[in-house]
């Protein structure tokens, strides 16, 4: 199997202590662990999509040499056959960013048939300190020495040899801030150093890994739809395939059961099952929109996490009653419940969230147990170093540890691809399945303006042909304008508020969009203004009234506002699905399983007119709804397969499904009707093993 050590024990030792993830060339200074390029010029920064700072880590780790196109798109898209063009896009991004020109270059130099070649000399930063006085006068450690450039220039090569270079990113242990990991850990707490290596490469998705505790086993989901049980090496012992998704294994922590989700139309079903994936156990199915996975709390209960619409809720579910009895959680309205696991002394704990974007670790009794003060979504225990295993703040959701009495360490850390879940068995050896992907969005040549590895991606297009997008890179949310072959950021977060739609003006001069529970308006160069919803929870629904006033749902009031942000009206009413056709004035309305039309909200009995009955498989977890040239767009999901609908409101009885597949998440509309679909592309999941080892002395 292929092995590789943690981006800990392949980091520069040589080159300054550990917190070194900054970078300074000419008057650019490059923060690697943000994304970000800082010009001290100016005083002005960017986020650079993540693919566009990756190159620019790679150029610069290799300042002066060359660098072959080939050796690129390998560590750029590892296993993955990418358009010819790719790597000159990236290229022609990061030259606009470095106001650098191809023919007469400061940074960047072509070498004809060979590669490319980084100019300046690059020094170190050495600033734990995140503030720009500090940034734009560290600039003292002078150009990287000999010795240096030939570690890095060695590690890379290093990396360049694996089979599969997946922990990418020869600073990215630096970007850790290990010397607050080290500095905090207790003396009796031996800091351990992990090793990656490969359970599963084959091409394709392998994900959802759960290992037993105890014996030799391990399940996981291939291909969506077909769970494998096999040895922690690899070797396939079961197979048993679907007919629906699949998801979340969950092995009990001393028998050889498995417990697992099917999705089934609108309904999930949890099996229980045996080492021989032979069914022992069904569920009735009960009705979810999402789940997460289940936690044994007895050889009969589990508990169960399961989303409905926007309520996450927590479950006791006894198998041999078939009884369901919802827990009933210590947390305040506005705080989200993520999810639960099995830890200390066989207790189950749960995660909240607050609204500040903090998570706690709690009992039903409500004592906190651990706290982070950042969003935790990815997360179990370890119980040989009784420790929880969790995602970091940084924009990659590297994984550290935590002890019970606060202190931290590091365990993992990549920038490509991300973990999407954790498994622990009793020797703390960590099981987890590593996705990559690529998401585009394209132009009418179907050659794409903007790729990232993000993990949410919105895009809006105008009738100009211009599109409004964001995107999510883990819990950051970022704003983009494409207009006129040309690429603009509009914000510039440091936050975790999310960003849930966008929608353009009737006249095509701004852009609406949220923050949370705030409503903020763009034109196209920045934010115009931002302000609150004055909802109880997130807006879920949003629009434009007209050219001067904005309204918004959170499927329970419908609030309308002017373009200063004072509230104008705020009506009680109840609807999952909502949008307001600025040209005929109408309100189109989902109640039930029937959708109207309505002048009016507030008198919307008296003005609804039918219009259309839809099935089940068009209305469950129903959203984005949209409005384009007379046609209505949708879109839902069915035994966790999403579905693109389109209902012309001039012949409501020509409803059609133009699309169905998995992991579409966002949709646009092209101003000729030309569907674009925002989904991953290039998906490819595998599961590692992390294995900690002995410090060395």
């Amino acid at each position: 199997m292929d092995r590789e050590n943690s981006a800990y024990e392949n980091s520069q030792k040589h080159i300054g202590n550990s917190t070194n993830c900054r970078f300074q060339f000419a008057h650019w200074q490059f923060f690697n662990d943000k994304d970000e390029l800082w010009n001290t010029q100016t005083h002005s920064v960017s986020k650079l999509e993540p693919q566009v700072a990756r190159l620019l880590t790679l150029l610069i780790t290799q300042q002066g040499q060359v660098i072959t196109k080939d050796m690129l798109n390998n560590q750029l898209w590892p296993d993955t056959i990418v358009e010819a063009n790719s790597l000159y896009q990236l290229l022609t991004k990061l030259r606009k960013e470095l106001q650098d020109s191809a023919k007469n270059p400061l940074y960047i130099k072509t070498i004809p048939k060979k590669g490319y070649m980084f100019l300046p000399e690059v020094s170190l930063i050495d600033t734990p300190e995140r503030t720009i006085s500090k940034v734009t006068h560290a600039n003292a450690m002078g150009p990287l020495p000999v010795h240096a450039k030939s570690t890095l220039a060695n590690q890379l090569q290093l990396l360049f040899t694996k089979k599969r270079c997946w922990a990418l990113t020869l600073s990215a242990s630096a970007c850790f801030s290990a010397i607050a990991f080290f500095s905090s850990t207790p003396d009796d707490f031996a800091t351990p150093h992990y090793e990656r290596e490969d359970i599963t490469y084959e091409l394709g998705v392998e994900f959802n890994v759960t290992a037993h505790a105890q014996h030799d086993l391990l399940a996981y989901i291939e291909q969506f739809n077909v769970l494998k049980i096999t040895d922690k090496a690899g070797q396939y012992q079961k197979t048993r395939q679907f007919d629906t998704r699949i998801a979340h294994p969950t092995w009990h922590p001393n028998k050889k059961q498995l417990a697992y989700w099917q999705y089934q139309g609108d309904k999930c079903i949890l099996h229980i099952s045996d080492e021989q994936a032979e069914t022992v156990h069904s569920s009735e199915p009960i009705p979810c929109h999402l789940i997460r996975p289940p936690v044994w709390q007895s050889d009969n209960e589990l508990v169960l996490t399961i989303i409905e619409k926007a309520d996450y809720s927590a479950y006791l579910y006894r198998i041999k009653q078939q009884q369901l009895v919802k827990i009933p959680l210590p947390k305040a309205k506005n705080e989200k419940y993520v999810g639960a696991i099995r830890a200390w002394e066989d207790q189950i704990y749960y995660l909240i969230t607050d609204i500040e974007h903090r998570s706690r670790l709690v009992s039903l009794d409500g004592k906190v147990h651990m706290t982070w003060n950042f969003p935790v979504w990815l997360f179990n225990f370890d119980p040989d170093k009784q420790s929880i295993v969790s995602n970091d703040d940084s924009a990659h959701h590297n994984l550290v540890g935590k002890l019970r009495n606060g202190q931290t360490y590091p365990v993992f850390a990549t920038s490509q691809g991300m973990f999407s879940n954790l498994s622990i068995d009793q020797s703390g050896d960590i099981y987890t399945a590593a996705e990559t992907w690529q998401v585009n969005i394209r132009d009418q040549d179907n050659l794409p303006i903007f790729s990232s590895s993000s993990n949410d991606f919105l895009p809006v297009t105008n009738n100009l042909g211009e599109t409004v997008f964001m995107s999510r890179r883990t819990g950051q949310c970022e704003i983009y304008l494409h207009s006129n072959n040309q690429l603009k950021q509009l914000s510039f977060h440091k936050g975790h508020e999310l960003v849930n739609f966008l929608a353009w003006d009737p006249q095509l001069s701004k852009i609406l969009s949220n923050r949370d529970k705030n409503l903020v308006l763009y034109d196209r160069e920045d934010v115009i203004v931002s302000f609150d919803s004055q909802h109880d929870s997130m807006p879920r629904q949003f629009g434009w009234l007209d050219q001067h006033s904005i309204w918004s749902s959170d499927s329970q009031f419908v609030h309308t506002f002017n373009l200063d942000g004072n509230l104008l009206s705020k009506t009680k009413f109840t609807s999952d699905f909502l949008i307001f056709d600025t040209e005929q004035q109408n309100w189109i309305v989902l109640q039930d399983d029937t959708l109207y039309l309505s002048k009016s909200l507030a008198n919307f009995e008296r003005h609804k007119q039918w219009l259309l009955k839809l099935p089940e498989n068009a209305i469950h977890m129903i959203k984005n709804p949209r409005l384009v040239n007379g046609e209505l767009y949708w879109q839902s999901t069915w035994s966790k397969t999403d579905i693109i609908w389109k209902l012309p409101l001039s012949a409501p009885d020509m409803l059609t499904k133009i699309k169905q597949e998995p992991l579409i998440w966002h949709y646009d509309i092209t101003p000729d009707g030309a569907l674009r679909v925002a989904k991953m592309e290039s998906v490819e999941a595998d599961i590692k093993r992390i294995t900690p080892r002995p410090s060395s002395s």
